[in-house]
């Protein structure tokens, strides 16, 4: 059965909390799940944006961002900085949560997010209802409580959540590794 296109979506999605630069020293939170990765060299991520959004405006402005990866653990404080503006709400304040100077931008870490990076955008693309900001990695960072012995992001440890439309969902377990299917 063919269903209406304002029902089409790709999914999951992964969750993060993107700070941005206030341009007055401060910055604000947005929750957003329309993010991925974009290009392996340079790395590359790109976050959709609606231009009504106060964090579109300040991230305009700013050219740089901070993508945080929150746990599981913060689903109540990820979901409050997706469902109040910044224009009129202390984002911080008000979900607990804690900036941490970052190493390349001006845009804190959230310290209770354990993993993260560091973005310069390189690209600005309008494309209707969204914008589009392509940002360069500049530092990831992770705490070490979710690395493995390798120096690699432990999954299971960091537990990151997945957005479907309306919902956030856990990621649960490992079914498969990439290239198993070559090894079997």
């Amino acid at each position: 059965m063919k269903i209406s296109t304002t029902h089409a979506y790709v999914f999951p999605d992964p969750v993060a909390l993107v700070t941005v630069p206030d341009g007055t020293g401060g910055a604000n939170i947005i929750t957003l799940a329309w993010v991925g990765m974009s290009c392996s060299d340079p790395r590359c991520v790109s976050v959709a944006i609606r231009p009504s959004r106060y964090s579109n405006t300040l991230l305009k402005a700013a050219g740089e961002f901070c993508l945080n990866i929150p746990g599981e653990e913060l689903v109540a404080q990820t979901d409050l900085c997706g469902v109040v503006s910044g224009r009129d709400h202390d984002k911080w304040a008000e979900a607990g949560l804690t900036a941490e100077a970052s190493e390349h931008v001006a845009a804190p870490r959230i310290a209770e997010c354990r993993y993260g990076l560091e973005c310069t955008v390189i690209e600005t693309l309008a494309l209707g209802a969204h914008d589009l900001f392509v940002g360069r990695v500049e530092v990831a960072w992770a705490d070490e409580s979710v690395l493995d012995s390798r120096g690699h992001v432990d999954y299971a440890a960091l537990r990151p959540m997945a957005y479907m439309p309306d919902q956030y969902w856990s990621l649960g377990r490992k079914i498969y590794g990439y290239g198993d299917s070559k090894k079997a």
